[in-house]
């Protein structure tokens, strides 16, 4: 991305048993049954023996998160991606179990940038966790950072459809941010009013990143004040507003902001862009 656009943003072996067996042989006539031996007066005929009655499949549980995954949240919304990682240790042995760590696993791994690795488990995250919106949308954005614009708006009608069948505020909050990433700006924005985020400056956050994505700078701008005055470590917040700044011609503000988002997150995929930005705006 260059500046100029910036400011703008079963089984093997089953198999082939299947594929080995003979097609039907020609239909020949029933054999006729033999007759039973007649048994001995007053004894009893044993009963014919009923077929086995199909066994219902147990539901699968639902998914929680284990106690304590909220600490790696926490980091990765303010891009402290080696705490995170760090902080993820002693779940890992739940991994391939829980979709809760799975998510998070694959939310360290897309901010490392290992972008087919976090795939992997951001999809195993929604085959455990298939009615929470949440992988949902965290697989749609690790998508839309490798550019895959296709793939990542699948996801993201896949969020917007399992939030709206789930219901509630904190499925809301995924609802907001999927149809803000599909471009459908005041649905997002009204959807997110109403909604319950994992972190509370989250909802002023996406609800200004849904305002400038709408070309709404005043506005984008205020609930972008609001996010930063509610948690100050929200290092994309900085970021969005400092695009705003450069909208509304506040060029001292736009360095500030850039200089301030490349100090939390030196190593976000935005970073190289926010440096071109600032180069320009200072010669």
């Amino acid at each position: 991305m260059n500046a100029k656009t910036a400011r703008f943003t079963l089984s093997l072996s089953l198999a082939a048993a299947l594929l080995l067996a003979p097609f039907a042989a020609e239909a020949k006539p029933p054999k006729k049954p033999k007759p039973g031996k007649p048994g001995k007066p007053g004894q009893q005929q044993p009963a014919p023996e009923q077929p086995a009655q199909p066994q219902s499949e147990p539901a699968r549980a639902e998914q929680t998160p284990p106690a304590g995954i909220d600490g790696v949240d926490e980091r990765l919304w303010h891009y402290q991606t080696g705490p995170a990682r760090d902080a993820l240790g002693r779940f890992m042995d739940q991994a391939d179990a829980n979709a809760y760590v799975a998510m998070a696993y694959g939310r360290v791994l897309d901010q490392e940038k290992k972008y087919g690795d976090a795939e992997g488990r951001l999809r195993k995250a929604t085959e455990l966790a298939p009615n929470d919106p949440a992988p949902f949308v965290y697989l749609g954005e690790s998508y839309y950072q490798q550019r895959r614009e296709g793939d990542a708006n699948n996801a993201f009608r896949k969020a917007a459809e399992v939030a709206q069948a789930r219901g509630g505020s904190s499925a809301a909050y995924y609802l907001g941010v999927a149809q803000s990433r599909l471009k459908q700006y005041d649905a997002a924005v009204a959807t997110l009013e109403g909604a319950q985020a994992p972190q509370p400056a989250l909802l002023p956050y996406q609800i200004g990143v849904a305002r400038f994505g709408q070309g709404n700078w005043s506005a984008a701008a205020e609930q972008l004040n609001r996010a930063i005055d509610m948690d100050s470590g929200l290092a994309y917040a900085y970021y969005y507003r400092a695009l705003v700044q450069d909208k509304l011609g506040r060029k001292d503000l736009l360095v500030n902001d850039m200089g301030r988002f490349l100090a939390l997150a030196p190593n976000a995929p935005e970073a190289a862009n926010a440096k071109a930005i600032l180069n320009s705006v200072k010669r």
